[in-house]
């Protein structure tokens, strides 16, 4: 905007330079990686956002390299896999790292850099609509898969439950248990009393009864009591 003698005014002028000195200020930004190393956990990230240079065209930024990939926890943390097209933000920090990463601690600062686009970090998580995660429960804490095939719940009811695809457990609210794999299925009721395949067993101090059968106290009717051990169960 011009004055009434057609200068630009001082407030547009500021204006438009600090516009373009933040330009070359790096905060945090999406993207995903393009190569991860497990031995050192560095990813090569890219960054998921177009820059448009001084004449307005559009360009691919250039992979950043080295980028340390958060994990969360110390002594005890947490561990995921990272895999090609893992999205998340990039974070910059507002000094140089390169001697952080080699030796932690307090590191020396080799390089004057301030908010540059070498200093990134990658937090994984952030996801774009395309990558949204199937099935989301938004219920307690689940650790599963991408397709929820896998997973180990704590629901916010207390109850606990794990999947492999192959086989189910949980822990009910109440203390019940229950295993299920293929067409089998085991339930240790809050009461002590267990259910295989709806057969129901019932321990009560050195006395087990299934279907009302106490295995301890059950006599068979109608044989000679001998010296001999009987032969082994037929099918």
């Amino acid at each position: 905007m011009l004055d009434s003698e057609g200068r630009t005014r001082p407030a547009e002028l500021i204006r438009d330079a600090v516009r373009e000195l933040l330009k070359g200020v790096c905060t945090s930004v999406p993207g995903h990686v393009l190569t991860f190393d497990p031995a050192t956990q560095l990813a090569q990230v890219q960054v998921g956002v177009l820059r448009v240079d001084i004449n307005g065209a559009e360009f691919i930024v250039p992979p950043i390299i080295e980028v340390p990939v958060y994990f969360p926890g110390g002594d005890y943390c947490v561990e995921y896999q990272i895999d090609e097209g893992c999205e998340g933000d990039i974070l910059f920090s507002q000094r140089c790292i390169d001697g952080w990463i080699q030796s932690g601690g307090v590191a020396t600062n080799p390089i004057g850099r301030f908010h540059s686009m070498q200093d990134a970090m990658f937090l994984p998580g952030f996801r774009s609509q395309p990558n949204a995660l199937p099935d989301f429960q938004n219920n307690g804490v689940r650790m599963r898969n991408r397709a929820g095939t896998q997973f180990v719940w704590l629901k916010n009811d207390n109850t606990i439950s794990m999947d492999n695809g192959a086989a189910k457990f949980e822990v009910l609210p109440d203390g019940t248990t229950l295993m299920q794999n293929g067409a089998g299925m085991f339930q240790l009721m809050a009461d002590g009393t267990f259910l295989i395949n709806g057969l129901k067993i019932t321990p009560a101090g050195d006395v087990v009864t299934a279907t009302g059968i106490s295995l301890n106290q059950h006599r068979t009717k109608g044989v000679t009591r001998g010296n001999q051990i009987s032969d082994e169960p037929t099918i």
